[in-house]
């Protein structure tokens, strides 16, 4: 096992590779990397930067073309589709976040420990993961909304259950490529226990691979977000979400269809953004050998 790394030491080559992480990804996947970014900054600061109110409805002012005044124009109560999409922006990422948190932490866990451990309990672990890979990610936010209320967090968290098998597939490969490696059975041979060594030695291994398929699970869960608030179990009115957006636009597709259109563009370009930074960070670990 290599010597341990001084704090200040192991944070330069955390900096480093970060570094040459983002350098890479600017140049090869520089839609990504702008996408992305906007999408970030749109959840951050676009309550800050809302040039209307979100919520606030003016019938008078109802559907309204785009204009000096109202950037993307107006929906049919009167409210700024612009203002209203910076607040489904933070919406998108609270989505991202609780679905990459439950199905990250969950199912890191699992993997790691099925991997790390093998044997009866890693088969008990794996039958578990395909039980929850075979409930519909609809029926089970059904369910859940039918106990609970209809909200994000509830419906998110229907989402963060079926993203568990995910995060569960591939730290549980990593967790089977490592657990005979040669610095493994050093901290064998130095007495540590198999929780420390999967904690302290194997988990930070799997760091790159497990971002991979956050990426690609937070654009799923962003898709999942608008499809459920779409169908009334998500955000409630009047909070903005893109699919309480778009189920409010449906119904105004002859006469404007450019509300539906905006959603649409503004949904698909952060789903795009994501897919493309996952890929670029595979072609990344795969480039680099890990």
């Amino acid at each position: 096992m290599s010597a341990e790394t001084p704090a200040g030491g192991a944070s330069r080559s955390f900096g480093r590779r970060s570094g040459h992480i983002a350098s890479y990804l600017m140049r090869r996947s520089p839609v990504a990397v702008t996408l992305v970014t906007i999408f970030i900054l749109a959840a951050i600061f676009g309550p800050w930067l809302t040039p209307h109110s979100m919520t606030d409805t003016n019938l008078g002012e109802a559907l309204q073309l785009p204009s000096l005044t109202y950037w993307l124009g107006t929906d049919p109560l009167g409210r700024d589709v612009l203002s209203r999409l910076l607040g489904s922006a933070r919406v998108a990422a609270q989505a991202f976040l609780i679905v990459v948190l439950i199905g990250g932490i969950f199912g890191t866990l699992l993997g790691l420990v099925a991997g790390g451990l093998g044997g009866l309990i890693d088969l008990v672990i794996s039958r578990v993961i395909e039980i929850l890979q075979g409930f519909p990610t609809v029926l089970v936010a059904i369910v859940i909304v039918a106990l609970l209320n209809p909200s994000l967090t509830n419906a998110m968290i229907a989402v963060g259950l079926a993203a568990i098998p995910d995060f569960a597939r591939v730290s549980r490969g990593v967790a089977i490529q490592l657990r005979d490696r040669e610095f493994v059975e050093a901290a064998r041979g130095l007495g540590a226990s198999e929780i420390r060594i999967l904690l302290h030695e194997v988990l930070p291994n799997m760091v790159g691979p497990l971002i991979i398929v956050a990426s690609f699970d937070g654009a799923q869960a962003i898709m999942w977000e608008a499809a459920l608030s779409f169908l009334g179990l998500g955000v409630q009115p009047p909070a903005p979400s893109f699919g309480s957006m778009l189920r409010e636009a449906q119904n105004y597709l002859a006469i404007q269809p450019s509300l539906a259109i905006t959603v649409g563009i503004t949904v698909s370009a952060i789903i795009l953004g994501l897919n493309l930074l996952g890929d670029g960070l595979s072609d990344y670990y795969d480039s680099d050998g890990r």
